[in-house]
């Protein structure tokens, strides 16, 4: 008997397929190959007969009854590894997965949203290169001290995509990056700022023109792949972290690694797997920026000791960056919210 089955998406793109997915990576740090598989619809037969405690079917799914004659679980849990807030499914199909489970699994839960399904979070997987980058810095603060030079004030780079806050269009969803950018890159702004939007992909660039206009005042000034990116988070005082196509983006864990002060998007009504540390500033839509830069800037200055607690707060769920058997944390997290089926 399985402890997991994973089921794949009908719509699945991912390279290496569901055995690349966060969740599955995830559940390898802490559960043998004999106690997990992973399927596709098609490798689905009522006459192979599998057994396992936990069912996991990626939506969006097209799964009827007969295809399911073949496993039985104890209990099952959809989840859907998207940024986008809502359910990708036709409310038949809602109708027939709700008699499997109501609990949905997502890369985070916007409170501010009303849903049809009771939701939880899933384990977001880190990169490897974070860890690299973890290392590294370890290294130099134990020759040279923990406080780095910050000769930049904020920093921020990034495509310049949108929030979507509705399912009908995109003319009314929200371009904070640019709203951020405009002040900052603003030429009286008091403050030294790095970065702007990432000019490598023209035809990103050109698809947001139609609705932003020219961006090319906001392009930043040089290319930086992930280990100039964190090097220079680490050499700013303010990370900059505005809302991607979710209100999180990986950029909320690795702002604290750097031990950066955090000007987060709204934040509030948003629930993670890893729970964001304490010491962060969340921003209001639309408000002016200017006097967060200002607080965070004297939190760096004067209390960067908040700052070191934020890793130690990260440090309760991730080795390094990464989750690991030594944090038995974020597995007890995941099971406690599959105890509640």
């Amino acid at each position: 008997m399985y402890k997991f089955v994973l089921l794949g998406s009908d719509l699945c793109y991912r390279k290496g397929g569901l055995s690349n997915s966060p969740l599955f990576q995830f559940l390898k740090v802490y559960y043998s190959d004999h106690e997990l598989l992973t399927l596709n619809s098609a490798q689905l037969d009522q006459h192979r007969k599998i057994s396992t405690e936990f069912l996991l079917i990626e939506t969006p799914s097209s799964l009827n009854k007969d295809q399911l004659g073949g496993i039985h679980f104890q209990k099952a849990v959809l989840f859907d590894e998207s940024d986008c807030w809502w359910f990708n499914e036709t409310q038949e199909q809602q109708e027939f997965l709700r008699s499997l489970t109501d609990l949905v699994l997502k890369s985070h839960v916007d409170r501010s949203h009303n849903h049809s399904f009771r939701l939880g979070t899933l384990p977001t997987y880190r990169k490897k290169k974070l860890q690299q980058c973890l290392r590294y810095k370890a290294m130099k603060e134990a020759i040279f001290g923990k406080r780095s030079q910050r000769n930049i004030d904020l920093f921020f780079i990034g495509a310049p995509t949108r929030l979507q806050t509705s399912t009908e269009g995109s003319s009314r969803d929200y371009n904070q990056r640019l709203e951020w950018l405009s002040e900052v890159m603003a030429k009286d702004f008091p403050y030294r700022f790095e970065g702007g939007f990432d000019g490598t992909n023209r035809r990103l660039i050109k698809t947001f023109e139609q609705d932003d206009g020219d961006l090319s005042p906001y392009l930043a000034s040089r290319r930086y792949n992930f280990y100039s990116y964190f090097n220079q988070l680490c050499h700013s005082k303010v990370a900059l972290v505005p809302t991607g196509f979710a209100r999180w983006t990986y950029r909320h864990y690795e702002a604290v690694y750097a031990k950066s002060v955090m000007l987060s998007t709204d934040m509030s009504n948003v629930e993670l797997f890893v729970p964001l540390p304490p010491h962060i500033i969340n921003v209001p839509d639309h408000a002016p920026l200017l006097p967060y830069i200002e607080q965070g800037i004297q939190m760096f200055d004067g209390q960067s000791d908040l700052l070191e607690e934020n890793v130690k707060f990260l440090e309760l769920y991730y080795d390094n960056g990464r989750f690991s058997k030594r944090r038995l944390k974020p597995l007890e997290r995941f099971l406690l919210q599959l105890e509640q089926i």
